[in-house]
């Protein structure tokens, strides 16, 4: 029995020295829960203490949450470090009156104050190292339930071993094993109730996804482990590679705006579209946390679409599709930009009053440099002079005030007689017009409908028909 309790522990030293998780010497802060889990980690450390000269310090956060039940665990952990002389420092915390300060579930607080407790720990008792119990079976939890609610790649390396000073020995066992290797030192533990409570979504998969996947293979979760460690060699392999291309691609400004060009962005293989996107979520929201593959999608979707579209995330973020770029901002600075373009789209219009131009069949302008020239004329049939600087609309079918301007998100014309629209987006893209000379081109428009992409094409919506009576003479020209 002692032989094989034994390799267990040796299986977990071969584990901790290849992720090179303890040095003689170091201070240990232990998370002790008194549940098996932790129970067992405290007893991995005492028999390692001597060998590598280290110093073991205990901490147990007491939720307040269970009543008697808690009260239970604390005085078994207290008796416990008694027992083998290890300094305890037992926290008392109300993780339900701080999930409803915090927002949040009470399974997030209660993890947000312990791993608070265990820092503070650390600090008073000067120790580089806190170790935590997570084990196999906690990554094949963490990973099916990122999967359920939607994760990347990333999302799929389960539970790193080391994270800055947080060190996790005993990943390689699982549960199983644990309870086995508890049994064979005759070591008690607690049972939290609340284990067995459905109510929390990682205790509905502990006690009845995983038991099924076992059953369809009982080394479901050893298999699942390791597809986690291959998952975070790749990320740890790719990291370089992704660093740089963000580094080049991704431009932050000092008003919490980043940006990447769309054309760059979409010149990008898929995976480095979702890493890029996904960072740059994470980098503007400060935590990865909620920060699912359903936002990372969001924003592709956004990349390829119209000019102007944009997406509410979480965090009070938005990203947008704006300026041949794809933009997350705040959304402050989001609001702040729309108030921005509507005043200079105002500053930047020059609006023919059609009324005006009915009662003096004349009107003349200047904008962008350019001159133009609106006439209005009786129709009586025949050819349509073909002229890039000379255009005829058909003015029955001109609802509205006309104006001169430059582009805007959700232009586009009338592109056949069925009355099928594209948008001036991807007339632009189509024609091979560049990037930098899009936004200086001239366009006469009816709100958002573009009767005339000055020195292009018009609009098939307002065209000279057999049956139109006037028609509006429109001429760009030299001088006024």
């Amino acid at each position: 029995m002692a032989a094989e309790y034994l390799m267990i522990w040796q299986k977990v030293n071969t584990y901790v020295t290849n992720h090179r998780m303890i040095e003689e010497g170091d201070s240990i802060v232990i998370g002790l829960s008194g549940g098996g889990d932790s129970v067992c980690l405290l007893r991995y450390f005492l028999y390692v203490q001597k060998q590598k000269s280290l110093k073991l310090y205990a901490v147990h956060v007491n939720h307040m949450l269970r009543g008697e039940e808690a009260e239970r665990d604390q005085r078994f952990v207290e008796g416990l470090c008694g027992k083998w002389s290890v300094p305890l420092w037992t926290f008392r915390k109300n993780v339900r009156e701080e999930s409803r300060k915090r927002h949040c579930s009470e399974e997030e607080a209660g993890r947000a104050i312990r791993y608070a407790c265990f820092e503070e720990a650390a600090a008073y008792w000067q120790c580089n190292k806190i170790a935590v119990a997570h084990h196999k079976n906690d990554v094949a939890e963490t990973m099916l339930f990122r999967m359920a609610r939607g994760t990347g790649i990333r999302g799929l390396t389960g539970i790193p071993p080391v994270s800055g000073k947080i060190i996790r020995p005993l990943l390689c066992l699982d549960k199983k094993m644990i309870n086995q290797l508890l049994r064979d030192l005759n070591q008690d533990y607690v049972e939290d109730s609340t284990n067995e409570e459905t109510g929390y979504s990682r205790n509905r998969i502990r006690l009845h996804v995983l038991p099924e996947l076992t059953k369809i293979n009982d080394r479901a979760v050893e298999h699942m482990g390791r597809l986690a460690e291959q998952m975070m060699e790749l990320n740890e392999y790719l990291a370089p590679h992704f660093d740089e291309l963000y580094q080049k691609n991704v431009h932050f400004s000092e008003k919490r705006e980043c940006s990447i060009s769309a054309d760059a962005f979409l010149r990008l293989h898929p995976v480095e579209r979702r890493e890029v996107a996904g960072r740059m979520l994470t980098d503007m929201a400060g935590s990865r946390k909620d920060i699912s593959a359903v936002h990372v999608e969001q924003m592709l979707h956004l990349a390829s679409g119209e000019e102007g579209k944009y997406q509410e995330l979480p965090y009070g973020l938005v990203a947008e599709r704006g300026n041949g770029n794809l933009r997350l901002l705040t959304r402050g600075a989001f609001l702040k930009d729309k108030q921005a373009n509507a005043a200079s789209q105002q500053r930047d219009t020059i609006l023919v009053d059609m009324e005006d131009i009915y009662r003096k069949r004349y009107f003349e302008t200047k904008f962008a440099g350019k001159s133009f020239r609106f006439c209005l004329e009786d129709y009586h049939g025949g050819d349509i002079e073909k002229n890039d600087c000379v255009k005829y609309f058909d003015c029955d079918r001109i609802n509205s005030t006309l104006c001169l301007r430059h582009r805007r998100p959700g232009d586009y014309f009338i592109l056949d007689k069925e009355g099928r629209r594209k948008s001036l987006r991807r007339y632009f893209i189509d024609e091979k017009i560049p990037s930098a000379k899009r936004d200086e081109m001239i366009v006469l428009a009816e709100e958002s409908h573009v009767l005339w992409i000055v020195g292009g094409r018009i609009s098939e919506g307002c065209k000279i028909r057999p049956d139109t009576k006037r028609m509006l003479v429109v001429e760009e020209y030299e001088g006024l």
